[in-house]
Formats: C-alpha cells, sequence, structure tokens
C-alpha cells in the first residue's frame, strides 16, 4: 500500500455502524412515508379539510375517530385565499409528499458520503485524499442546494398544482444552512490540500 497506513480508532467503527442503521432506517422511512400518504390519497375529497390561520394554513384529514394528520403551510408559501378556490386533498398531498421527499433527500444523502469516509478510513487509508475532498465538497453542495431551494421548489410546486396562482417567496431561505455549507466547502479544501501534501510524500519515496 503506497502513502502512510491510517489506523482508525475504535469509535469509527461503531458509528460507521450507526450511520449505516441511519442510512438503511431512513430509506425505510422513506418508503413508509411515502406508502402512508398514497393510503391518505385513497380516502375521499371530502374528509380532507383547510383550516385558514393567523399565519398558516392546516390541512387535515381524519385517520380514526379520534386521529386526524395534519401538515401545517405558512401563508409565505400558500396565498390565504378561500378553500373553494382549491382542491383541498391535491394541496395536502403536494405539500406532505414534497416536505418528505426533499428532507429525506438531504438526509440519506449528507448520510452516504459521510458514510464513505468513515468507510475509507477504516479500510485504512488516510482520510486526506482526494474522494473524501470530493465527497466533502458534494456534502457542502448538498447543504447549499437544501438551504436554497428547499422551500422554493415547495413553493413553486403550490403554484403549479394546486392554486394556479403565480407567487413565488424568498423567505424560506435558511442563511445558517448555507453557512454550514459554505464552512463544509472550506473544510473539503484541507482535505484536497492534505490529500495533494500527502501524494507528494509518497512520490518522494
Amino acid at each position: 500500500m503506497n502513502g502512510i497506513e491510517f489506523k482508525a480508532k475504535p469509535g469509527f467503527k461503531t458509528m460507521h455502524t450507526a450511520l449505516k442503521i441511519g442510512y438503511w432506517g431512513g430509506i425505510g422511512l422513506l418508503v413508509a412515508f411515502v406508502c402512508f400518504n398514497l393510503w391518505i390519497g385513497l380516502k375521499p375529497q371530502d374528509l380532507f379539510s383547510a383550516e385558514k390561520g393567523i399565519a398558516h394554513w392546516s390541512f387535515s384529514v381524519p385517520l380514526s375517530d379520534t386521529v386526524r394528520n395534519s401538515v401545517l403551510v405558512p401563508f409565505t408559501y400558500f396565498q390565504p385565499i378561500n378553500p373553494d378556490m382549491f382542491d383541498v386533498k391535491n394541496a395536502y398531498l403536494v405539500v406532505s409528499l414534497t416536505n418528505i421527499v426533499l428532507v429525506f433527500w438531504a438526509y440519506l444523502y449528507s448520510i452516504g458520503q459521510i458514510r464513505h469516509m468513515i468507510g475509507s478510513i477504516l479500510s485504512g487509508i488516510s482520510p486526506f485524499i482526494l474522494a473524501n475532498a470530493t465527497r466533502l465538497r458534494r456534502l457542502g453542495i448538498a447543504v447549499i442546494l437544501y438551504s436554497l431551494l428547499a422551500k422554493l421548489i415547495l413553493n413553486i410546486l403550490i403554484c403549479l398544482l394546486v392554486t394556479r396562482i403565480f407567487s413565488i417567496n424568498l423567505g424560506g431561505i435558511s442563511l445558517i444552512g448555507i453557512i454550514i455549507g459554505i464552512l463544509v466547502l472550506f473544510v473539503s479544501e484541507i482535505f484536497k490540500y492534505g490529500a495533494l501534501l500527502q501524494e507528494e510524500h509518497d512520490s518522494t519515496f
């Protein structure tokens, strides 16, 4: 093996196992939530209700005589129009499924990148390799894209599929998420620099 062999601490194996469980558990939850919402979509239209609050909509559907499932949407993403101007069932499904898919996409992609990084360390490779720098860069870009686009995508889908009223709001951009993503990109550059230094060191022996 070229380069310096890296001996991972025992905790890395536990962390890798936990991430693997979290990754596959996340896939299972995603499938379960999507199937749950598709099952809800089979319920009659008249069971769905919309309640206009002070600053948000509440779309709900009964699961039993005593239990209701609800999703909340701020007026910034769903205009405070009259309930008879849109399909309540359609609104519920669009909001719920969009939120589920976007959140789990960000979660699974992030966990996957970190899991592969720790896996490379467990194989005896130094953390400072170009592959890990690339994974960190992808993670940073994913965090920035989610922070920028998640609420905007929901807003656009609501306009196209529910209200048919074009109204775009950029207030859902997460500045904290963008900052975290940028910091991850900085760390990826450090890893890239470390990988180049190690390659230079390896070439001298």
